[in-house]
């Protein structure tokens, strides 16, 4: 028996054969993922112009709600343009959306350039008047802020995606929403973080749909905005530790996966957390050496032992017979548990406190005033300060040439030298153990890579708060929670607190060290200092560059109060908000257990 072929009348033949090279030709027209990336970008780029435009043309005849809403859309089209702006045009992005600060060089210390942008017109759009002053800067923001849209608007045919760099831009936008977006860092007033950062995930979605992304990835992230658009959840009482362990972890991961799926290959450029890792909640994600100088020495086995032994020599402090470990010492969170250490000077003390070294080398700048870049720098002034170590590393290397153990951990150390036994490898060999000192295995990040039973309730509501109510992580970046800022961590900021010279709260008086200030002389730096990582700072008492605090009860006092301007003290340059922030007593000792949960594995426990 023959089987008989089913043959279509001719006109049939005709008709498939046109749906064919119609579906042919659509698939031929459509754009390639990153085209429809760019589609997605220089859209939204138009909505926001336009969103900017009808706010302008409102700004006089609208009242108080009427402002808020315009501001709020047009954050929202922001922040579906985030990922790409922040990463291809980072000065826009400090126009558009920095923080309200005043910023200076060096060279020009009394020319500072002011601050605009989004946080700028939120103070003025959020004032409790409404004016025709306030009206009139409202008006001058948007100006601004139109300025830089038509700049990126003008840059955007010669903008070209490529698909690495696209999901680079989207996992480092999804990092400053942890870091910065949802403790409120840049919607301070308005306290709209959560529905901005609803939107990022919607942005980041949008993106991901380009790419044909898979199912687990596309879920993750729709879970993850509903979670944020939940209803009857605000600023204060949002779980942020429940976010990040079910949804934002989560969709980090998918994300990483989707990339290898796709055969997208990650970055290569260097940074201090590394393009290549899934999360920077990673054990590894953080690479220590993205601070270094580049003549710095390898971490070998030998360097590092070498470091360590240096780091205990008394010799490097010539007859002052003081080492390094007398100062920061490793039972003590490598610090030395005092106010302020003496100097090896007659009768006098050392002007501030000793920082931890723990973590040291995860941030831009060493001292309290950023005065140095690198530890190899930081060492050699370390030694060379009369007050510290007195010593000359000069002649200190010619006293170590005559010990043969020296000589020997030298020569395995730097083993391609003919002479190594000099002050630059003196600098490189401490630097490099004072590099290995990096710690990122407490029991809060084990709690963050997803095991929930190694934090209490009080902990977990400790860290929402330090993350949320306390506004602590506005300025304590998680997950280094120190001053350097994410997602790329290239700088470190300073703060002025108002920090009082003693703990009288009832008649307080300012700290005479005026901090960053006596570098450069820029005024808004006035009492400014680096801000210090909180890890392991259970361990590290006292607190502040002056130690003027002996217990983290003390601190949170201090914070809870407004700072020094809260106290009544006359700080115009405080970049601390001065109001109160209401902690109860039960919310300050979550904070501080939160910050208990910081302690390292390998370090003593509390």
């Amino acid at each position: 028996m023959k089987t008989r072929l089913f043959r279509l009348p001719a006109l049939g033949q005709w008709v498939l054969l046109g749906l064919a090279a119609v579906l042919f030709s659509f698939t031929a027209l459509r754009p390639a993922p990153t085209g429809q990336v760019k589609a997605y970008y220089t859209d939204h780029l138009t909505r926001l112009h336009e969103a900017l435009t009808r706010f302008q043309a409102d700004a006089y005849r609208a009242n108080a709600a009427g402002l808020r809403t315009h501001f709020a859309a047009c954050r929202a089209e922001y922040k579906h343009l985030e990922f790409a702006v922040e990463y291809y045009y980072p000065n826009a992005a400090q126009r558009l959306n920095g923080a309200a600060l005043p910023e200076a060089e060096p060279s020009e210390p009394n020319e500072p350039t002011l601050p605009t942008g989004f946080q700028v017109l939120e103070e003025h759009v959020y004032a409790d008047r409404l004016d025709r002053p306030t009206q009139d800067l409202i008006r001058l923001e948007l100006d601004n802020l139109l300025f830089q849209v038509r700049y990126l608007q003008a840059q955007a045919p010669a903008l070209v995606f490529i698909e690495a760099e696209a999901f680079d831009a989207v996992r480092l936008n999804l990092y400053r929403l942890a870091a910065k977006g949802v403790s409120g860092f840049d919607s301070p007033t308005a306290r709209r973080s959560l529905p901005e950062a609803a939107v990022t995930l919607e942005s980041a979605r949008s993106v991901a749909a380009c790419f044909n992304a898979p199912a687990p990835l596309m879920a993750e992230l729709q879970r993850g905005m509903a979670f944020l658009r939940k209803p009857g959840v605000d600023f204060v009482s949002f779980d942020r530790a429940a976010f990040f362990v079910r949804h934002f972890n989560p969709i980090l991961k998918e994300l990483h996966q989707t990339q290898v799926q796709l055969n997208v290959p990650f970055g290569q450029v260097r940074r201090a957390v590394r393009p290549g890792t899934a999360s920077f909640f990673a054990p590894d994600a953080f690479d220590a050496t993205f601070f270094a100088p580049t003549d710095a020495a390898a971490p070998t086995a030998a360097v590092l032992a070498l470091g360590e032994a240096l780091f205990q020599e008394p010799t490097l402090s010539g007859r002052g017979g003081r080492s390094c470990a007398n100062c920061h010492a490793p039972d003590k969170g490598y610090t030395d548990g005092l106010r302020v250490n003496r100097s090896l000077l007659a009768d006098t003390e050392i002007e501030r406190n000793t920082p931890t070294l723990l973590n040291a080398a995860l941030q831009a700048d060493q001292f309290y005033d950023g005065r140095v870049h690198t530890l190899e720098d930081q060492v050699h002034a370390v030694v060379s300060n009369k007050a510290e170590m007195g010593g000359k590393l000069s002649e200190v290397s010619a006293v170590l040439r005559k010990r043969g153990n020296y000589a020997k951990q030298f020569a395995q150390a730097f083993a391609d030298e003919k002479s190594p036994v000099t002050e630059r490898n003196i600098r490189r060999a401490v630097a490099a153990y004072v590099r290995s000192l990096v710690r990122l295995n407490s029991r809060f990040d084990g709690y963050l890579r997803g095991d929930t039973t190694l934090l209490t309730a009080q902990e977990v509501q400790g860290f929402n708060l330090f993350m949320g109510k306390a506004q602590c992580g506005t300025c304590h970046y998680m997950p280094l929670f120190n001053g350097a800022v994410p997602p790329l961590y290239e700088k470190t900021e300073s703060e002025v607190l108002g920090v009082p010279a003693t703990p009288d709260t009832l008649h307080p008086q300012l700290d005479k060290d005026q901090g960053k200030y006596l570098l450069h002389r820029i005024p808004h730096q006035q009492y400014a200092f680096k801000t210090p990582t909180v890890r392991n700072a259970a361990l590290t008492a006292p607190y502040m560059h002056n130690g003027v605090y002996q217990t983290l009860e003390q601190v949170l006092d201090f914070y809870n109060k407004g700072g020094g301007a809260g106290l009544g003290l006359n700080v115009p340059t405080q970049t601390l908000p001065e109001d109160k922030l209401n902690l109860t007593a039960a919310e300050q000792q979550a904070i501080i257990a939160f910050i208990k949960s910081l302690n390292d594995a390998r370090e003593v426990a509390y």
